[in-house]
């Protein structure tokens, strides 16, 4: 079981995840629960914490300036949530590598990848919480050195919430002021996958879920997955599935 610290500027998040935990089963408990920067400065140099989760309700400079704190002691995972929907404090919030960044409203499907990739992290490596050793730089940021992992799960999770809009690398790669080969290399590097792929893939993915779990039109979900021209997402999707969406789904219900 790992133990979380909880800072809840909302005074209301606490119950939210701790349902949230107990519903799903994930091996995290809310060890403490505190409402300010302060307390959670005092609370994380007193207990024994795997993780944080910081529930901003926007108040989005208190959260990065305690980020900030945090970091000149720890290595701890923080997941930032409920932040204003702002590339400038996504960027800020990499300087001080935040493991993942959900704007408000945060989702329940996004909250639970997040906590999902959280737990990949925890059990797979060992997470120091004194600093040792600082950490291997494989990007640059305003001249701090930026854990590439980091700046990809932004990446995907920015991905997974806007599917419906228009994305590129060069996009991204502008908001947040980075090298856009460089950031292609390193994002297939990370993901053994181009960007381009990973976003076709995840579309599709979508449009999957959408086709079998909902009676939208073919349309719909052409636009709610990012397609405006609904020619493109038919012969995407054909070579994706290897069938037309409405033969996919009819296959689907078919076998159901």
């Amino acid at each position: 079981m790992y133990n979380i610290l909880l800072v809840d500027y909302s005074h209301r998040f606490c119950k939210e995840l701790e349902h949230v935990l107990q519903a799903y089963k994930f091996p995290l408990t809310i060890k403490n629960c505190v409402t300010s920067p302060s307390s959670a400065l005092v609370t994380l140099s007193e207990g024994d914490f795997n993780v944080i989760i910081v529930h901003t309700e926007q108040c989005d400079s208190a959260g990065l300036w305690m980020c900030h704190h945090i970091r000149k002691t720890s290595d701890i995972p923080i997941l930032l949530l409920g932040g204003r929907d702002q590339f400038r404090l996504v960027r800020k919030a990499l300087t001080y590598q935040v493991n993942d960044y959900l704007p408000s409203p945060v989702r329940p499907s996004a909250l639970l990848h997040s906590l999902h990739e959280l737990l990949n992290r925890l059990d797979s490596v060992p997470v120091p919480v004194k600093k040792s050793s600082p950490i291997q730089p494989a990007l640059q940021l305003n001249g701090k050195a930026i854990d590439s992992g980091h700046v990809i799960r932004i990446i995907k999770g920015y991905v997974r919430d806007h599917l419906r809009e228009e994305i590129t690398l060069k996009k991204m790669a502008d908001m947040l002021h980075f090298n856009c080969a460089y950031l292609g290399q390193k994002f297939k590097m990370e993901e053994n996958v181009s960007f381009n792929n990973y976003l076709l893939l995840e579309r599709m993915k979508k449009a999957k879920q959408l086709l079998l779990s909902t009676d939208m039109r073919i349309y719909e979900i052409a636009l709610e997955v990012g397609y405006r021209d609904i020619d493109w997402f038919y012969k995407k999707f054909k070579a994706y599935a290897g069938s037309s969406p409405n033969a996919y789904r009819r296959q689907k219900a078919n076998s159901a």
